[in-house]
């Protein structure tokens, strides 16, 4: 009778039985207080991760560098994150896997949608001038995604690094700073770009995106351990997160209300805003690879950020996103396809 009732539940859910019926998988997910960490927020809250066999905990962290302490030390078993921290981690030997995208653009090697540069009215900076950054004090949490899109920016504007001067700030004290004049702009990953340009007075938004020598996507990170000891569960989570990231995609102010119940200090005003400043496409494709070889790693060489040079193919591994894609190719189908020379 039990049983029957489990089932019938279960059918009226839209769960599989074969996953009803089985023991669901402990799964730990790395997150942090980024808008674009929606697809996590909803697979929790919406019954999604369950759905799949998944008895999925979201453990919060404030930057990646943290968040890839704790993946190497199994506090977590998957990290949702920039690609900064990640390309400097395995530069230096950490045993980090690349399994799929959280936020990018499978169709080409450029990617820095999510960032912005917000100055303030006193600074004198001007809005689509970059130039107008020379000598300016600039705020952004130190290694990771943020700091390499400014980084990357200014030679296309004829500035270095030397040009500016860095302060190392976490994103949740960053708009207090830019408020506050400790800084004179900030540069940042959403929804703190848009909170900087929607509640500092007469804040300037310099430039979001378009960086075209940058490529930072957001990434889904596993060690080669995880891998080695819970591919069954990594397959179910790759599917899961997919359908995540399409419900975003086509509920994106419905998965703002759901941020607001896991970040801290941000409006729902701006949240329905910035949640639409990333392209939530989980698929890696071989862009990953060119973008990541000729586009960021010979930057953070540049920079003395990575301790050496590595192949992205050695840290990408697509298998888990092309069981996905074959068993549940339906929550892919919104997206724009793939060309066949740049697909896995």
């Amino acid at each position: 009778m039990l049983r029957r009732t489990l089932l019938a539940t279960a059918l009226a859910l839209g769960l599989a039985p074969t996953l009803v019926n089985a023991q669901a998988i402990e799964f730990k997910i790395g997150a942090a207080n980024s808008v674009d960490h929606a697809p996590a927020f909803v697979g929790v809250e919406k019954g999604i991760f369950a759905k799949h066999g998944l008895d999925a905990k979201i453990v919060m962290y404030q930057t990646g560098v943290e968040m890839i302490n704790g993946l190497l030390n199994g506090a977590q078993d998957v990290n949702i994150m920039g690609s900064i921290p990640f390309l400097a981690g395995v530069s230096r030997d950490q045993p980090l896997m690349l399994i799929g995208h959280l936020h990018g653009d499978a169709t080409t090697t450029s990617y820095t949608e999510n960032v912005s540069i917000v100055a303030s009215a006193e600074s004198g900076i001007t809005e689509g001038d970059i130039a107008s950054l020379k000598g300016k004090k600039i705020g952004t949490p130190r290694g990771a995604g943020a700091e390499g899109f400014l980084v990357g920016l200014l030679p296309e504007h004829g500035l270095g690094v030397d040009d500016v001067t860095l302060l190392n700030i976490k994103p949740a004290d960053l708009v207090t700073a830019l408020r506050q004049g400790d800084v004179d702009a900030i540069a940042i990953w959403e929804p703190w770009g848009t909170t900087a340009a929607l509640r500092v007075p007469g804040a300037v938004l310099v430039q979001r995106g378009g960086c075209g020598q940058c490529y930072d996507p957001g990434t889904i990170l596993t060690t080669q351990q995880v891998i080695a000891d819970k591919a069954e569960a990594l397959n179910r989570f790759m599917v899961a997160f997919a359908e995540a990231e399409q419900w975003v995609r086509q509920n994106y102010d419905a998965a703002a209300e759901i941020n607001m119940r896991w970040m801290q200090g941000v409006d729902q005003d701006v949240m329905t805003v910035a949640i639409r400043h990333s392209i939530y496409d989980p698929r890696p494709s071989l862009n990953t690879l060119e973008g990541y070889r000729t586009n960021t790693i010979p930057q953070l060489l540049a920079d003395d950020r990575m301790a050496k040079e590595v192949d992205p193919a050695d840290i990408v591994d697509p298998q888990f996103y092309l069981h996905a894609l074959e068993t549940a190719p339906e929550y892919f189908d919104d997206l724009p396809e793939i060309p066949a020379d740049q697909s896995f």
